[in-house]
């Protein structure tokens, strides 16, 4: 750092302002690269989870044949992401069954990818989460980068730090899937599109048109960027209600946008001008979120049809550390006790350089209350780096106002990075501190917020150390248990699984043990609830927080439970 001179204090200010900014821009670096790391160390310890078992063969075909239509009720981008390395490394695909691809066959094409082709499945989702888990580390210093042009630098590492050691970006940082992608290029649409509404210009216009469109080619639910443009735009229409010249610029910036977005689909569907995979897709998305999974979605031990209204806040809670609700009260109290400006408030507000984050939150929160698919937080993503904004800037606000309180901020931040950790590698079955055991969490919720096939490197790391050869197995995943040397025999699962696996020999002893998934366990998928007589007895282990096992010996092995 240059030290000032006594003639020239000004110079000297600007370079302690400039060394100022490295600093916190390493330290923000530092922190994209431990989540990061932290991701690529922990996804080693998971299987391939649900919807991975197609989103990554489906990438790396699309390489193969030129076409990116198995998955059409996804946006292609993460297809492109994940299935390159994948592409690269020379990967065998399986034959194709003729016809229209549908959820059964893109997932019988993606487990004979995986497990039946000749590839190692540990390896192939490995190189895919790769560029996953650098897509977390990128919304660490994006998160950095917005939040220190709204309200500096020390805001702006406390909600990078707050981002870096959130459970859920953790966990699906190291998943080969579109949530943390989602919630990268949602903030970053939205910090455009405000910039562009402040500062109308061609430049801004066309790049927060193809950040927005990057985004719907990411996942539709970006969808929620439509009414966030519209009230951007009407919150800054009402301060400029007079300034004709914004008005003229903001009508050619809306025509150029709206050429800008559509070139940026027709790229993202490689060259489809008339956007009918798109276009499909928004319906079918659109149609799913309103009329629920087909399921019961279960919450705190209820299952409902229709699903809870009050579902994503309550998950909110059990969700994220205890740590980060004490620090967003704090923020909101300081709020409250600050001392009210006179005058202009209600222009201050609406020119309030938090005013995307607060619109995007709002906005987003809306879309998850009024949807019926409870079926996992992650949907939820894009909200979480918004509220670690908004919390962040609260917090060095209320330090600013009391002083007395940085050292208890730095202990919480401590405790928040402390209580995420306590739960590697299983970073997607964390359950905060209100939750009285992380291992009855399959009591509380299930499906993708808990389980989501992820355990099956844990299964047969348990049976390798306590010489288990074979188990009845009920597994909630599209993964083949046998492609990760599991011999099991077949119990009802959300798909049929094969029973005994072809690399082993049938025993003539039965198993000593049965594993459960914890979704399975709830019987939300399964007819006829077959697991019942599970959920009265304690399991003898708990793996991953998420698979139960029980002994054989205190089960009545009725036919209920049998494949059929």
């Amino acid at each position: 750092m240059s030290e000032a001179r006594p003639d020239a204090p000004h110079g000297g200010r600007i370079d302690v302002l400039r060394a100022a900014h490295r600093r916190a821009l390493w330290i923000a670096v530092a922190l994209a690269l431990a989540t990061a790391l932290t991701v690529v160390f922990s996804m080693r310890h998971t299987s391939v989870t649900f919807d991975e078992t197609f989103m990554i063969p489906s990438g790396a075909r699309g390489y193969d044949v030129g076409r990116f239509d198995m998955t059409l009720d996804h946006p292609p981008v993460t297809q492109y992401l994940y299935g390159l390395p994948v592409h690269l490394d020379g990967a065998r695909a399986p034959e194709e069954a003729p016809g229209r691809w549908g959820m059964h066959n893109r997932f019988t094409y993606g487990t004979e990818f995986l497990f039946e082709s000749g590839n190692d499945p540990e390896r192939v989702v490995f190189l895919a989460r790769l560029m996953a888990a650098a897509m977390a580390g990128l919304l660490v210093l994006v998160v950095f980068r917005i939040t220190a042009g709204i309200a500096g630098r020390a805001a702006a590492l406390v909600a990078a730090f707050l981002v870096a050691f959130l459970p859920d970006v953790l966990a699906h940082g190291g998943i080969a899937y579109n949530d943390v992608p989602l919630a990268l290029a949602f903030l970053a649409a939205l910090w455009a599109i405000d910039a562009a509404a402040r500062r109308p210009s061609l430049p801004r216009t066309a790049g927060a048109a193809a950040l927005v469109g990057l985004a719907l080619g990411v996942k539709f639910s970006a969808l929620a960027l439509a009414p966030a443009v519209v009230l951007i735009l009407a919150m800054e229409g009402w301060i400029r209600r007079g300034d004709r010249r914004w008005w003229l610029a903001v009508g050619r910036g809306v025509a150029v946008g709206a050429v800008v977005l559509y070139a940026t689909l027709v790229l993202v569907y490689l060259g489809d001008f008339t956007l009918a995979d798109f276009r499909w897709g928004i319906t079918s998305n659109i149609a799913h979120a309103s009329q629920g999974h087909g399921v019961p979605a279960f919450l705190l031990g209820e299952g409902s049809l229709t699903g809870f209204w009050y579902f994503y806040p309550v998950v909110f809670f059990l969700k994220t550390p205890v740590a980060l609700h004490v620090l967003a009260a704090i923020a909101v109290i300081g709020a409250l006790a600050a001392p009210r400006l006179p005058n202009d408030r209600l222009r201050r507000w609406l020119t309030s350089p938090l005013r995307p984050i607060v619109i995007g939150a709002l906005v987003f929160l809306a879309f998850l209350l009024k949807a019926n698919l409870n079926i996992g937080f992650r949907h939820a993503m894009p909200l979480l780096p918004l509220v670690c904004i908004l919390v962040a800037v609260g917090v060095v606000r209320a330090m600013r106002w009391v002083p007395r309180l940085r050292p208890w901020i730095a202990l919480l931040l401590l405790v928040h990075a402390l209580e995420t950790l306590s739960f590697y590698p299983h970073f997607l079955t964390f359950t905060s501190a209100y939750a009285p055991d992380r291992d009855a969490a399959g009591d509380l919720f299930v499906d993708s917020t808990l389980d989501w096939g992820q355990g099956l490197l844990e299964l047969r790391e348990w049976m390798e150390r306590r010489n288990v050869d074979r188990i009845y197995l009920s597994y909630f995943g599209s993964a083949l248990p046998e492609g990760y040397g599991i011999d099991y025999v077949a119990l009802r699962s959300f798909f049929r699984l094969s029973g005994t696996a072809p690399a082993f020999e049938p025993r003539a002893a039965s198993p000593e043990w049965v594993v459960i998934s914890a979704t399975n366990r709830i019987g939300s998928y399964l007819p006829g609830d077959p697991f019942v007589e599970f959920r009265q007895h304690a399991p003898a282990f708990v793996l991953a927080h998420h698979l139960y096992v029980y002994p054989v010996a205190s089960w009545d092995t009725t036919a209920s439970s049998r494949e059929p």
